[in-house]
């Protein structure tokens, strides 16, 4: 096949690759801490209405 030509670079897919991954794993961090600190906040209301 072609893939060995100097036509063709991985480069751009590459990067776009880890670019994507990073994107989503930025994401689910994110959304594990709002859910995190809501559970907190939740909890510690719980416990002042004790």
């Amino acid at each position: 096949m072609g893939f060995e030509g100097h036509s063709f670079s991985f480069f751009p897919f590459g990067a776009l690759f880890c670019l994507t991954l990073f994107s989503f794993v930025a994401i689910r961090i994110v959304e594990i801490r709002q859910r995190y600190k809501a559970d907190n906040y939740q909890k510690k209301r719980e416990s002042d209405t004790k």
